[in-house]
């Protein structure tokens, strides 16, 4: 019965159609027992209204006319008593339980009398059988004949099985009116939760063949409102699934690309080493080996930094002495090609930001200005206050660029000229550069003005101390 279990609750479908099942099975016998409660009700109900009718008509002949007056009477405005049928019954008793008087319809039979005392001033109604032994309905009265100083019981019966046989007929028309409706409730609930999980089977296909990641995103829009939370949900992480694919597929690209040369140059430096050992080619080989170490920490460091690996970690610091220890850095390799780095700093200056990305930013904006402006040409740094902060700004001399270069600065290995390929920089500088400004929440831009290349960073939070009190 496993089958049956996983078939009822293992599924959407079979918990909505068994809960729905259920709820109108239950709907349904619930009904059928008010309406049988209702109809009985008021079937039996007339019964007895139309025997207590009878029963007080009968009492007042006998309480206001002599008793044999009074039972000619009766027979007189009532035959069904005197002609000897089955269908209607009187009988009188005393206090002692004699019989006084008895209708002709009995045929001398007794009827059964009350099972309980009759009330003095009520009712007694109770199920009999008739003396000619049918099912019959009885009233029991209690009242005084006229002449007599002791109470009577007048009991008024009539027979019942017209009267069971509609309720017969009619508990045959509920349960079949009863079982069509549950039948046409459960074909209209299996159509209903067939339709209500379609959106559900398409929003299934719409993911993507045999789960695949989708490109675009799922069409929201025209989704039902319980299955935008869902979809949201499935986008967000396939845009996270895509973005993470793409960047194992960047770094694979990218490390393909840019190592294939040192690991060339690396092959022959060593293959020209083992012919005949020269110092100056073992370190042409040691210097390819430091530009691809420098290539992978580079790429290492992007995807971390992309992928959220590493966050950033904010807390104050003082600008000015990570400027000039960035600038101390720099001196070296620009006075190699006799390049100027001059700088307008102010004596402080106080920011909140992540100390280690920052003055990570800052020496790759420094080391590329050394090195793609031309020898014996200035690197200009200026720090100046603006809304919202600080502005770094480093300008070099770039004669090689053109405005349309501008969009290009920042990608991964690009350089405006091929004889650079073979540069001593991994080409990964201001890529890194521009993913850790992002990180912080600043803005890295680069603007060409009168063939000066201009890298702009901020605005750097400065820190807001608290007013102290007034003296």
């Amino acid at each position: 019965m496993s089958w049956l279990r996983d078939l009822l609750f293992g599924s959407i479908r079979g918990r909505l159609l068994l809960l729905m099942l259920g709820g109108l099975g239950t709907l349904m016998f619930a009904l059928f027992l008010l309406l049988d409660f209702s109809i009985d009700k008021q079937i039996f109900g007339r019964l007895d209204a139309t025997l207590l009718s009878r029963a007080r008509g009968v009492v007042v002949l006998l309480e206001s006319h002599p008793r044999d007056d009074a039972w000619q009477e009766l027979h007189e405005l009532s035959p069904e008593y005197a002609t000897g049928g089955h269908t209607d019954f009187v009988q009188i008793w005393d206090a002692a339980g004699t019989t006084l008087l008895s209708s002709a319809s009995n045929a001398a039979n007794n009827l059964q009398p009350p099972p309980a005392p009759v009330p003095a001033n009520a009712p007694l109604f109770y199920d009999l059988r008739l003396p000619d032994g049918h099912r019959g309905r009885a009233v029991g009265l209690r009242f005084s004949m006229l002449g007599r100083a002791d109470e009577a019981i007048l009991v008024v019966a009539e027979e019942r099985e017209q009267v069971d046989q509609l309720e017969r007929h009619v508990h045959v028309a509920l349960v079949i009116g009863v079982l069509g409706m549950g039948l046409l409730a459960a074909l209209l609930s299996v159509l209903a939760v067939r339709g209500g999980l379609r959106p559900l089977f398409a929003f299934a296909a719409e993911t993507g063949p045999d789960g695949a990641p989708r490109v675009e995103p799922l069409p929201v829009a025209r989704m039902p409102q319980e299955l935008r939370p869902f979809a949201d949900t499935l986008n967000s992480a396939f845009a996270r699934l895509q973005a993470a694919l793409g960047r194992e597929r960047r770094f694979a690209r990218d490390v393909a690309h840019e190592l294939r040369t040192p690991l060339a140059e690396t092959r022959m430096a060593v293959e020209l080493a083992s012919r005949a050992p020269s110092p100056q080619v073992l370190a042409g080989a040691l210097a390819s080996i430091d530009r691809m170490q420098r290539c992978i920490d580079g790429l290492l460091a992007l995807s971390r930094y992309e992928a959220g690996i590493d966050q950033a970690q904010v807390e104050p610091l003082e600008l000015v002495d990570l400027l000039r220890r960035s600038l101390a850095m720099a001196a070296g390799p620009a006075g190699k090609r006799g390049v100027t780095i001059a700088a307008q700093l102010p004596d402080e200056c106080w920011v909140m930001s992540d100390p280690a990305l920052l003055e990570r930013i800052v020496d790759n904006l420094l080391l590329n200005a050394a090195e793609y402006t031309p020898g014996s040409s200035d690197v200009r740094v200026e720090l100046a206050s603006v809304a919202g902060g600080w502005n770094l700004r480093i300008g070099n001399a770039a004669p090689e660029l053109a405005p349309e270069d501008l969009a290009r600065l920042g990608e991964r290995f690009w350089r405006k000229s091929a004889a650079r390929e073979a540069s001593n920089h991994g080409g990964l500088g201001l890529a890194l550069s521009g993913t850790l400004a992002g990180l912080l929440g600043l803005r890295l831009d680069f603007a060409l003005s009168q063939g000066v290349l201009w890298a702009s960073l901020g605005p750097l939070r400065p820190i807001v101390l608290p007013e102290g009190p007034a003296s």
